[in-house]
């Protein structure tokens, strides 16, 4: 692994999976493993807590099914 991404793995689940993916060339299953934690901690999990019943904003950013 380059000296140079170092920073980026130590970064956020939300940033390392993909670091992972696209520049580390890690397994599928270390990949899948890391983007699972995106849920679970930092970053995405504080967006994904901010949804009420699953949406943002009461669902304003869907089209209506009329």
């Amino acid at each position: 692994m380059k000296e140079n991404m170092t920073w980026l793995l130590d970064a956020d689940p939300a940033i390392r999976w993909q670091v992972l993916r696209d520049l580390t060339g890690a397994p599928a299953p270390d990949v899948e493993a890391e983007r699972t934690r995106v849920a679970e901690t930092g970053w995405g999990k504080r967006l994904l807590d901010l949804q009420v019943n699953g949406q943002w904003a009461g669902g304003a950013c869907f089209p209506s099914s009329d």
